[in-house]
């Protein structure tokens, strides 16, 4: 998988689903489009529901399972990449912020300066 073009946002998740799928008390995701996002090989996916009500695709690799992007019904020009992928080359990765504080587990220590989100990010007035 590669990546052309620049990352949209970069955030930490920290709603049920994410702390699910990644073991911890939250995820940490760069937003890219979907146009940027390039396979070299198979991918298969899993669609689910999720609790705000879109529908949630996860990609991954049908050999080995590494995750290796997601997708919202939200959202359906954007990808979602697990920063973990890059493992080793994610220095670049710097988050603007915590969606979904409202189940952010207390023992999961998140930056203070951090600004924090209920559940998705406040929509910006035009």
């Amino acid at each position: 998988m590669s990546v052309q073009g620049r990352v949209i946002s970069m955030l930490l998740c920290s709603c049920l689903d994410c702390q699910r799928a990644s073991g911890s008390g939250h995820s940490t995701v760069a937003l890219v489009p979907a146009a940027s996002l390039k396979l070299s090989g198979a991918a298969k996916s899993f669609e689910r529901p999720t609790d705000s009500g879109a529908r949630f695709t996860h990609h991954f690799c049908p050999t080995c399972a590494t995750p290796l992007f997601g997708q919202s019904s939200r959202a359906p020009g954007l990808r979602l990449l697990p920063v973990g992928f890059f493992a080793g080359q994610n220095e670049w990765f710097a988050p603007s912020q915590l969606i979904f504080a409202r189940t952010r587990q207390a023992w999961d220590l998140i930056a203070d300066h951090l600004p924090r989100h209920q559940t998705y990010r406040d929509a910006v007035a035009p």
